[in-house]
């Protein structure tokens, strides 16, 4: 196998396991925009296909619009499958038509989607910049590998979703308590008149304080595995099964992590746990949404809330989610939303405390990171040897 082949694995490796920032900057910086097409497409069809339901939920929808967003949100859709198609197609033709699409793609995002749905008004060409820098951040987060760690993280998290289990089956005394406080009619006049603007806020101030707790723990515990990695692991046998394995002829050198490394190794184990942290509270707002169609009457929602009905003898009025009008009242979406979240802080700080969840989640996550810290070490060592050695 030559050379160029082995480095090319190596560098699917570190990729494959969410430490693009281990690689040089000349490797991050190759097909940076065919890369980061797919992300592009992904917000592009998201954000259409929200509209869209929007619209046709909304209380006098515009079909002839509604059609332009779904012809956007398809035609977005499909591009990350034909990108996928052409990068596997092993051809020059394929890789530059590869390339055409990718381009393609940014010009439908930043051109074509504020046309169709705002059509040619000072509105579209207002909203063109808001898409060139959603387009630009898309390209600097593939840059940085967001991408990579997002899906190593999703992929462990996925993995280890039965550690979730064992510890949500241990918080049942606060289900319990949070049961309680969903019934609480203070709690429900706060969220009648709370904003949906000011409850994003509430949320995103309750998950600062949950993502400083999770990283200064997380920090530390990297901290330590670096310190005395060395002397309880052998690092050819962390490489063993790996494109690195046979490049392990000796110790390698343990160079400090640069500040980027440091980011991308607690970064990889923040996301993984916070995309627990997140199925867990997604779980919590659908059973308190679902608790509230149930046992709240209409009228107790309204006397609990002091909430005005859309009109006289009418129950309250629907909720909406992202614009999207859904049957439920938005006194009981506000609600849920509070005490899931309350109860995913609960849980994000049990995770760190709790004996089991750290044998279940936690100490697997400790060694995977220790194998791509000794995989980093071997790849620095060969980088310094100009990167053309041969396996041994």
């Amino acid at each position: 196998m030559s050379a160029m082949s082995d480095m090319q694995q190596i560098h699917d490796w570190f990729l494959g396991r969410g430490l693009p920032l281990v690689l040089t900057r000349r490797v991050r910086s190759r097909d940076l925009i065919v890369r980061s097409a797919p992300v592009v497409s992904g917000v592009g069809a998201l954000t259409a296909g929200t509209m869209l339901l929007a619209e046709i939920t909304g209380d006098d929808p515009d079909y002839g619009y509604a059609v332009r967003l779904g012809v956007i949100a398809a035609v977005l859709a499909v591009a990350p499958f034909v990108l996928y198609v052409l990068h596997h197609s092993g051809t020059r033709l394929g890789e530059a038509g590869r390339r055409t699409a990718a381009l393609l793609v940014m010009a439908i995002f930043v051109v074509v989607m504020p046309v169709m749905v705002d059509g040619w008004s000072a509105a579209a060409a207002a909203e063109a910049p808001v898409f060139v820098v959603i387009t630009l951040l898309a390209i600097w987060l593939t840059y940085l590998g967001f991408g990579s760690i997002a899906l190593w993280a999703f992929r462990f998290a996925w993995v280890q979703l039965g550690a979730m289990g064992s510890l949500m089956s241990r918080a049942l005394p606060l289900l319990m308590l949070t049961v309680v406080v969903f019934f609480t009619g203070e709690l429900w006049q706060l969220a009648a008149r709370m904003t949906r603007q000011r409850l994003w806020q509430v949320i995103g101030f309750l998950a600062l304080i949950a993502l400083l707790f999770v990283v200064t723990t997380i920090r530390d515990e990297v901290r330590a595995l670096r310190e005395d990695r060395a002397e309880r692991n052998d690092p050819r046998a962390l490489l063993a099964g790996t494109p690195l394995e046979g490049f392990v002829d000796q110790e390698p050198a343990r160079t400090p992590l640069s500040r980027g490394e440091q980011f991308n190794v607690v970064a990889v184990m923040v996301v993984s746990q916070a995309i627990q942290v997140v199925f867990f509270t997604t779980g919590l707002f659908a059973f308190f949404l679902a608790l509230g169609v149930i046992a709240v009457p209409d009228d107790v929602a309204v006397l609990w809330s002091a909430e005005q009905a859309c009109s006289v003898g009418q129950p309250p009025c629907d909720g909406t989610w992202f614009g999207v009008h859904v049957p439920v009242p938005q006194t009981i979406v506000h609600m849920s939303l509070i005490v899931a979240v309350l109860s995913g802080l609960y849980f994000t700080v049990s995770t760190s405390t709790d004996p089991l969840y750290r044998q279940r989640f936690f100490d697997p996550l400790i060694a995977d990171v220790a194998v791509s810290l000794a995989g980093r070490d071997a790849y620095l060592t060969l980088e310094e040897r100009g990167g053309n050695s041969q396996p041994r």
